[in-house]
């Protein structure tokens, strides 16, 4: 189902309506739809015409009605502020919570000044499983568009882009590679997986099992695995021939270039530390026959379907070109951005495999082996690059293999164990976006990946960013 030629964007999604309230008899009160989202009270054909129906409503609904309320609700009402403006202004002489380095604090003409201009908000959905190079020249497409529908009427030179996640790489591909940035006032990037996240190595070699921690974890984790896939079996034909979720592996620059996939003994000592040559397209991505290759090419075409491997290569490469084009200079000179660092949103900024030597244990009719006992003392020797599988525990990130000695070992990825967001890593996340050199960084907890835009801390850090965007702007 999830070919990326054969889907697209769909407009019709929901978007949340708000109700009126009617006394009925008997003092009792009805409701009926109020034609209106719940917040800003936008039309919800308005909305809709600005593409709110693109996205996810769990996920951003609430966010883009409060910003689109934020900024164009507050006003003088009776010679006093109103509620929205009263908000904004309590946002005066201080930065956003999290804020790293030397920032001024935000001045009450800068809030005053967004009263002077009308930020009406949109949503851009794109497809996901394209690559962001495509989904960002769409995008340029659809900022030129949204600039000409508004200067039929009104002053409009350049917009505002606040992404999320995976939209920051499709928002650094329309202005540094599509040709978008003089129409882009400024970039507001959240939780951006700049140089790919190593989550998304466990997810292509073990699918979503095992991820989560505390019951709310394991709970979202459990839901994350059946949309995306339990398995690497149920994963790969989807990411595999996808050039998007591709891009979101940890490229050339994760970890300052250096090793982020680790094989270690249990006894003691690392066997290997992986990309070996700096490039995780070789090492990692395009390894052949080794057994910690992030593809199984068995597992990538269950369809059977003509030039599933060739695909695959093109998708593989595409995903590589993004990152060349884009790795260390894509961005826009007037970036703002904030990631996760949360010690309860556990993730992996590395990957360790360990393994561990294995014992026979015999028994039963025809003293057949009926089971496997570890051995965590025991050394293992050799380099793991001449072990073979002879088990794959149903595409889990565990694997059975022969170090080539007639000795068996099993290998398992250990647990994360780093702070983040409980998808990119802390100090990927700070690594990688603090490349654009930043108007303002923030860092904030509290919150995890999919859920950060419902942070009171990151919604303080957007406005407080548009806020200081807007300075160069006359009114």
């Amino acid at each position: 189902m999830l070919n990326r030629e054969n889907v697209e964007v769909d407009d019709g999604g929901l978007i949340a309506e708000g109700q009126n309230h009617h006394p009925g008899a008997m003092g009792s009160v009805h409701s009926t739809p109020s034609g209106r989202t719940e917040l800003s009270e936008l039309p919800l054909a308005k909305a809709r015409a600005r593409g709110w129906g693109q996205i996810s409503w769990y996920s951003y609904g609430p966010f883009v009605d409060w910003l689109e309320e934020q900024l164009n609700g507050g006003a003088m009402e009776a010679g006093s502020p109103n509620a929205v403006l009263n908000e904004l202004l309590q946002l005066c002489g201080a930065v956003p919570p999290g804020t790293a380095g030397n920032v001024s604090a935000l001045q009450e003409d800068q809030v005053r000044k967004l009263l002077d201009i009308y930020f009406p908000v949109h949503a851009l959905g794109y497809n996901w499983l394209n690559s962001n190079l495509d989904s960002g020249e769409e995008v340029a497409q659809g900022i030129e568009a949204i600039i000409r529908r508004y200067q039929e009427h009104h002053t409009c030179e350049k917009v505002i882009v606040v992404t999320h996640s995976m939209g920051g790489l499709v928002a650094r591909a329309a202005s540094e590679a599509s040709g978008a940035r003089d129409k882009i006032l400024a970039v507001i990037h959240g939780v951006m997986p700049t140089d790919g996240a190593a989550l998304f190595y466990k997810r292509l070699v073990g699918g979503g099992f095992g991820e989560g921690e505390g019951f709310k974890g394991k709970a979202m984790g459990y839901m994350t695995a059946q949309v995306l896939g339990a398995t690497a079996q149920e994963t790969t034909p989807v990411l595999g021939h996808a050039p998007g979720p591709l891009e979101l592996a940890p490229n050339q620059l994760y970890n300052g270039g250096r090793p982020w996939l680790f094989i270690k003994a249990a006894a003691g000592g690392t066997l290997k530390s992986l990309p070996e040559s700096g490039n995780p397209y070789n090492d990692i991505y395009r390894a052949g026959r080794e057994w910690w290759r992030a593809i199984n090419p068995d597992w990538l075409n269950p369809a059977q379907v003509s030039d599933s491997l060739a695909n695959h290569v093109k998708a593989l490469a595409k995903a590589q070109g993004y990152h060349a084009t884009l790795g260390n200079t894509g961005f826009h000179p007037q970036t703002y951005a904030h990631y996760g660092r949360d010690g309860g949103q556990k993730i992996w900024g590395t990957i360790t495999w360990t393994a561990t030597a294995m014992e026979a244990m015999r028994g039963g009719p025809g003293n057949l082996a009926q089971a496997w006992q570890k051995r965590p003392a025991q050394p293992i020797a050799g380099d793991p690059a001449g072990w073979s599988v002879t088990y794959q525990w149903g595409g889990r990130p565990t694997r059975s293999v022969d170090d080539g000695l007639n000795e068996q070992v099993r290998c398992e990825i250990m647990p994360a164990a780093d702070p983040g967001d409980g998808t990119v890593p802390a100090d990927e996340g700070a690594a990688g976006v603090s490349r654009a050199n930043p108007k303002v960084l923030c860092v904030t907890a509290g919150h995890d990946h999919q859920g950060s835009y419902g942070s009171d801390d990151v919604r303080h850090f957007v406005i407080d960013a548009v806020a200081r965007a807007v300075v160069s702007v006359t009114v």
